[in-house]
């Protein structure tokens, strides 16, 4: 859950970098809450995925920079193809040396 309200407290931070579980728990939680939500009341489905919309943005950003990519990669969620490309970047273990966007995440060096 630590995760999960931490995407919405970096809404707006596309800088840095994300590790494996601080992308996927708040993507399994948001699935979760979007399939409540579908399914006991429609409207807010609506509402909760635009709303969403930016932190899920920001933190594939960031776990695109964990893995040595630039965050421009993120286009590619546009075409059907380019999703998949995305899936196989974000299940990537995190690149252990420093990059152009910070240390690795979850270390202070």
């Amino acid at each position: 859950m630590h995760y999960y309200v931490e995407s919405w407290q970096k809404y707006s931070d596309f800088q840095g970098r994300a590790s494996r579980p601080a992308y996927w728990w708040p993507a399994l939680v948001s699935f979760l809450v979007s399939l409540i939500l579908s399914l006991l009341v429609g409207p807010l489905y609506l509402i909760y995925s635009l709303a969403y919309l930016c932190p899920s943005i920001a933190l594939g950003v960031r776990r695109l920079h964990d893995v040595g990519r630039t965050g421009k990669w993120m286009w590619l969620v546009i075409t059907g193809i380019g999703a998949i490309v995305l899936l196989y970047w974000a299940v990537q273990p995190s690149s252990q040396e420093t990059n152009e966007w910070g240390p690795p995440a979850g270390t202070n060096a």
